[in-house]
């Protein structure tokens, strides 16, 4: 299935759904994104890490500080990517995504880390409520990512075994896809709002937020 025909789908869903039921406003990448650079400038980590979000703070800042900029949460957020939020906040620190497709109010948006589609990404689904008083504000529903910089508050994230994470998650088995001709399979927590990818050999290739109780998002496919 293409994602066109993808997003096509889990918008028919997502209106069913959401009709008539309005979100509460919450905090924005805006009021949440006031952190500074490191002292030198530069950004210590792996040069595969997706970039502007993904910043260090300065030496002054407090070590939680720091962690806050990589904690995923499920059901919440990764990193300064906040679910429900309105998607042109992460563009505007982002820039333009590298890659993105569009259909009946719904939208996927990719970066790779340098524009390099061989590096790490960063994939946001977002979704127009129409015929809302706020349907120009195309909010988040999914983040995707794949840097190992980003962990939960348990540890857990890129590299992770799927026996560490059971450790914390119920994983429920929800769909595959083909990565670099290996089988991925897809794990779900739908109470905490989070999904692990699972590769052949057993380790997690890519984390997933989107809001707890939400199949019909959860089980949207970002490839």
């Amino acid at each position: 299935m293409t994602i066109r025909n993808s997003l096509i789908i889990i918008s028919i869903a997502i209106c069913l759904l959401a009709c008539g039921n309005n979100s509460k406003k919450e905090t924005t990448l805006a009021d949440t994104n006031h952190v500074p650079r490191d002292t030198t400038g530069q950004y210590p980590f792996d040069k595969n890490d997706t970039t502007t979000h993904h910043i260090m703070a300065s030496d002054a800042n407090t070590a939680n500080t720091v962690q806050s900029d990589w904690l995923i949460t499920p059901g919440k957020s990764i990193g300064h990517i906040i679910l429900n939020d309105d998607v042109q906040n992460v563009i505007k620190r982002l820039g333009k995504p590298d890659s993105s497709d569009a259909a009946m109010g719904s939208s996927l948006m990719v970066w790779f880390a340098k524009h390099d589609i061989t590096r790490y990404r960063t994939a946001i689904f977002s979704h127009r409520n129409m015929g809302s008083k706020d349907e120009s504000i195309s909010h988040i529903q999914k983040i995707l990512v794949t840097s190992p910089r980003f962990r939960t508050g348990e540890g857990v994230g890129i590299g992770s075994t799927k026996q560490d994470i059971q450790k914390y998650y119920s994983l429920k088995p929800t769909s595959t896809y083909t990565n670099n001709g290996g089988k991925v399979q897809i794990y779900t927590d739908p109470g905490k709002g989070i999904s692990f990818e699972i590769d052949s050999s057993g380790r997690c290739v890519g984390v997933v937020v989107h809001k707890a109780n939400d199949t019909a998002v959860a089980y949207l496919n970002m490839h």
